[in-house]
């Protein structure tokens, strides 16, 4: 009795054993990954996009929009909503189980077959007739919605980037050029004034002046070099090119600004407000948050469940060496009665998601405001301080030349002339960077409108969307945005 007793029971442990095992291993096997994958981490073939020759802006932003990670994560969110959308689509069509089964009966009783089959077939189907799946659908469709707005939000703050990492380069090249044309006319200062020394036409401290002031003019263009470098690595990096890459980065500001800009505030925020994705965004996910509670208040509610089996028995009952068919349909209103307050808890935390999505949502359109209304105040003042430079490099590079011609004839001195030439390269070097201001300033501008840049570069520009849209809107009426 004893052996008959231990037998089954060490079966029993040992297909325990034997299935733990085999889970172990398989988590094992899915969290771990294998030798391959980690060398493939560590030394990718091709992590970079191939690199051109020549890069302009446009050639930035179409690479860049491409081969962005961030983008690419952003994309991939947006796969993701779209396969909890077809999840859920598929939670409504029935499921099937098939299940076969063997037993053999050891030792075997005198009245019995000796051994046991079954074969099952099962298809059930669940339906909520109270408008549950409903809010779930209408709740991941706002979710996809969110997800595609914030992937265009994502995109148009990229080619942001781009655009001011490229502008970056240009202003360093330029200041580069700038250092290196200061640094000739030191050269050319210092020699003039080593000869009116030998002549002892001029004192010595005038050359000692003219050899510091090149000394440091020569620190600035190995700076300005170095930048380049820098703001380069930076932007390749940034359109997913190769830091180390040798391409020729070719471009210019904008000379000429369009005229259509809205600079009205009020007209400038219902642009903003009928453009911008985020907004899109914000509202979606209160949508998909009225719709999560809706779908929660109803788990409580009652619903329909139809089942088939169809089984084949074999050994159990007489005849025992033939198949017994049964056929079983089910059909019955399912009523949910207690869960430990767990509906209750899950209800009362969509209801807190969605005063977190409309407290977001006031926040989006409160920093709207502020966004254009500071984006209009740097774009003015840019235009105002770039005017300024341009008078100020006129005004310095007389005072050189006045300088200049009055040190040969002994009216003005040595250091005259220094403090003409430092006061000429800084003059171009602020009109060079209040340049580049203007020109982020206009990206920045139309990233606060919710445009690509170069939006106001054409008369009429497609919308992130893809829809044309004309620039100007003496039509609309800048309404204040309603709360969803």
């Amino acid at each position: 009795m004893k052996r008959r007793f231990m037998q089954p029971c060490c079966w029993t442990l040992g297909f325990i054993c034997l299935f733990t095992f085999l889970n172990f291993s398989q988590a094992a096997f899915a969290i771990s990954p294998g030798l391959e994958d980690v060398e493939a981490l560590r030394h990718p073939d091709d992590p970079f996009a191939s690199s051109p020759d020549i890069l302009t802006l446009e050639d930035c932003l179409s690479i860049g929009l491409k081969e962005n990670r961030l983008l690419k994560q952003s994309d991939n969110r947006v796969k993701i909503a779209r396969t909890k959308k077809e999840q859920l689509v598929a939670t409504q069509f029935p499921t099937a189980q098939v299940r076969v089964s063997q037993s053999h009966l050891n030792p075997q009783p005198s009245s019995a077959f000796g051994q046991q089959d079954s074969q099952q077939l099962s298809i059930s189907e669940s339906f909520d007739p109270f408008g549950k799946f409903r809010s779930q659908k209408r709740a991941v469709n706002a979710s996809l919605i969110a997800a595609q707005a914030a992937h265009t939000d994502d995109t148009i703050d990229t080619a942001f980037q781009i655009t001011e990492a490229f502008y970056n380069v240009i202003l360093a090249v330029e200041l580069r050029r700038v250092a290196s044309e200061s640094v000739d006319q030191l050269t050319q200062h210092r020699d003039n004034t080593k000869s009116l020394v030998d002549a002892g036409t001029a004192p010595d401290i005038d050359l000692i002046r003219a050899e510091v002031q090149l000394a440091v003019g020569q620190t600035t263009l190995i700076k300005a070099r170095h930048a380049i470098s820098n703001f380069a690595a930076g932007l390749y990096d940034l359109i997913g090119l190769d830091p180390n890459s040798r391409a020729r980065i070719i471009g210019s500001f904008p000379e000429l600004i369009p005229p259509n800009l809205p600079l009205d505030e009020p007209k400038a925020v219902y642009t903003a407000f009928s453009q911008r994705s985020d907004i899109k965004a914000a509202r979606s996910v209160v949508e998909a948050a009225r719709c999560s509670l809706a779908a929660r208040r109803k788990e409580l509610q009652p619903s329909v469940e139809i089942s088939q089996q169809f089984q084949r028995t074999r050994g159990a009952k007489s005849p025992l060496r033939e198949y017994l068919n049964n056929n079983t349909v089910d059909m019955g209103l399912v009523f949910p009665v207690f869960d430990s307050g767990l509906t209750k808890a899950q209800t009362r935390e969509a209801s807190l998601n969605l005063d977190q999505a409309k407290l977001s949502y006031d926040q989006t359109l409160s920093a709207l405001h502020v966004e254009i209304r500071n984006s209009i105040s740097a774009l003015t003042e840019s235009f105002q301080v770039l005017v300024a430079q341009e008078k100020n490099v006129e005004q310095a590079q007389r005072a050189l030349n006045i300088a200049e011609k009055a040190y040969r004839t002994g009216a003005k001195t040595s250091l005259d002339v220094l403090d003409a030439q430092v006061a000429l390269t800084q003059a171009r070097t602020l009109r060079f960077q209040a340049l580049r201001d203007r020109a982020v300033a206009l990206a920045q501008f139309e990233r606060s409108l919710g445009v690509m840049p170069g939006y106001f570069f054409s008369d009429i520009s497609c919308s992130p969307s893809g829809e044309k849209v004309p620039l100007r809107m003496e039509s609309a009426s800048p309404d204040k945005p309603s709360k969803p």
